[in-house]
């Protein structure tokens, strides 16, 4: 019995630790920046194809958009 009343209260503690170590520390997301590409041609069929291409302008990827499929650049701000 008295075992027991040791044990209890230290499980609450560690429950306790876990759920505020997963809801206390968020990673921060970076911002993302988008520019349209200048060398990229033609309509934006797949996202690999803009993404080398705006790697090559210095870019970190891209991506398809809109209704004309433009490429657009990504990079973090």
């Amino acid at each position: 019995m008295e075992s027991s009343r040791r044990i209890l209260p230290a499980i609450l503690v560690l429950f306790l630790l876990l759920i505020s170590s997963e809801t206390g520390m968020r990673a921060a997301e970076a911002r993302t920046c988008e520019s349209a590409s200048h060398k990229f041609k033609g309509p934006c069929v797949r996202a690999s194809n803009c993404a080398n291409v705006c790697k090559t302008e210095g870019f970190q990827g891209g991506h398809c958009r809109g209704f004309r499929r433009r490429c657009f650049c990504t990079k973090h701000c």
